[in-house]
């Protein structure tokens, strides 16, 4: 048969399909049956009626539990309750469902809830909930497997028939899970609440409290509307910084926009209204990944709302709540001095000199842990306040500053004309910038500064004295990426 021919062929078999089905379409076979969808209803919020949308809950930041009363039917094609029986999966959006709690007679087993005769009613604790939250139920095809014997989906036997060569959870798809008594995946159907009424989490609760996010790896929209106030302490070459004042007292209201590159037309001062994005810990620094924002817009001679940074002494560098507390926010330490073994040259044998701190001794340019030798120099490095570690400073530009007992690093590459190996065991007047965490090693938080204003000494590029917030770092507005094309 010519290609022709064959095409012919193929298109006489497709007019004759359609037509067996248009013929279908036409004939009286009765109303679609089986379950189509889920009518899923919030009835209660801690035991109250679901909050008004004007009246919102505060977002959730995972540190407490929620419970949510709810009603689900299964529904036909028609909309019609469905005569079904069966288990389905419960999960809340945004957030995260912890267990479910069947009424009466019910059964509910981990996240999952049995319907009979198509209702179940029951209480779904939730966490981490904010913004229109929902409750979705979907039928994934779960049977769990009653006591004694070993379920379908863990008892390596092909359990639903020859057509099916694919056996047990996980590589079977019909098995929901490892103690899923049936191999046959579900319909799938699926339905969702009215959406439940919480606030757009603000800074402090992306921030979590602590020292990790409540929201990792989730898009999440920043609360910036009134009393919140977000402004801009920092543009970076990677991103931007925020700090909102309305959360001033408690602490945990700084945080880190990603942006992989300067972001265009921003500078210190301005106030956003609108801020989004993707939050992730990146070696225990709090970040808001590829955001979206909105500056405001401003008036002529408006007054600049950066607050004063926070001073820090030898009791705050101590604790790592207080420094969590200031993660990503405008801090300063004043009558620090760089430390004065800070040098290229190899430390070996232990000892370290005014130019010899760096703990490579191998030459391969990275301390190795693993290696006793270096293991011990940088660990020493480190409890030393007299000692930074010179591949720190090589790799990152980070290096020590001490007032002979408290000791963190600081990183200097904004002021451009600033040597600090020619300033080691000097004093600095103050060291003004964002706070940084890194989650490696002992001494794990770094002062960035933003500009030459913020490092204060008497030596070549640094500032002769501390300005105030609103005027130190405020530049003209950033211009889009030069380099955009390259990076």
């Amino acid at each position: 048969m010519t290609a022709r021919a064959r095409r012919r062929a193929a298109l006489a078999a497709c007019t004759a399909i359609t037509a067996a089905a248009l013929a279908g379409c036409g004939s009286d076979a009765g109303p679609l049956g089986g379950v189509s969808s889920f009518w899923v209803k919030v009835e209660q919020v801690n035991g109250e009626p679901p909050p008004p949308a004007d009246e919102p809950l505060p977002a959730n930041r995972g540190d407490t539990v929620d419970v949510w009363g709810f009603r689900i039917e299964a529904r036909d094609p028609a909309g019609r309750r469905a005569d079904f029986d069966g288990m389905v999966r419960l999960s809340v959006e945004p957030g995260a469902v912890i267990d479910v709690e069947a009424d009466g007679e019910g059964v509910a087993v981990g996240r999952n809830i049995l319907l009979r005769d198509g209702v179940a009613v029951g209480a779904v604790r939730v966490t981490a909930v904010y913004g229109p939250a929902r409750l979705w139920a979907e039928d994934v095809g779960y049977l769990p497997a009653s006591g004694g014997g070993r379920p379908a989906c863990s008892n390596g036997v092909n359990d639903d028939g020859p057509g099916d060569v694919l056996i047990d959870f996980p590589t079977d798809p019909g098995c929901a899970f490892a103690d899923d008594d049936t191999e046959e995946g579900g319909t799938f159907s699926a339905g969702a609440s009215e959406p439940v009424a919480y606030a757009l989490p603000r800074i402090a609760d992306v921030q979590g409290g602590g020292s990790a996010t409540p929201y990792a790896f989730e898009g999440v929209q920043i609360n910036t509307a009134a009393p919140q106030r977000v402004v801009v302490t920092r543009v970076a070459s990677d991103g931007f910084y925020v700090t909102d004042l309305a959360g001033q007292g408690g602490g945990y209201n700084h945080l880190f926009a990603f942006n992989f590159n300067t972001p265009a037309n921003m500078r210190v001062c301005d106030r956003l209204e609108y801020l989004a994005g993707t939050v992730n810990e990146f070696f225990g620094f709090t970040e808001l990944s590829f955001p979206s924002y909105e500056i405001a817009r401003s008036e002529e001679g408006e007054a600049c709302e950066v607050p004063e940074p926070a001073p820090l002494d030898a009791r705050a560098i101590a604790s790592a709540e207080a420094m969590e507390r200031l993660e990503s926010g405008l801090v300063r330490v004043e009558g620090f001095r760089i430390s004065k073994h800070f040098g290229p040259r190899p430390a070996r044998d232990g000892v370290f000199g005014p130019d010899q701190s760096s703990c490579d001794l191998n030459g391969d340019g990275q301390v190795d842990f693993e290696s006793p030798a270096e293991g011990r120099c940088a660990n020493a490095c480190s409890r030393d306040p007299e000692c930074s570690e010179w591949t720190g400073y090589s790799a990152r530009g980070n290096y020590k500053v001490t007032d002979g007992t408290a000791m963190i690093q600081i990183q200097t590459g904004t002021v451009s004309d600033f040597d600090p190996t020619s300033h080691r065991g000097l004093g600095l007047g103050s060291v003004t910038g964002t706070l940084r965490n890194f989650s490696g090693g002992s001494l794990n938080w770094t002062i960035e500064a933003r500009c030459p204003d913020d490092l204060v000494c008497d030596a070549p590029g640094c500032a002769p004295a501390a300005k105030t917030s609103r005027e130190a770092c405020v530049r003209p507005r950033s211009l889009n990426d030069n380099d955009a094309e390259t990076n």
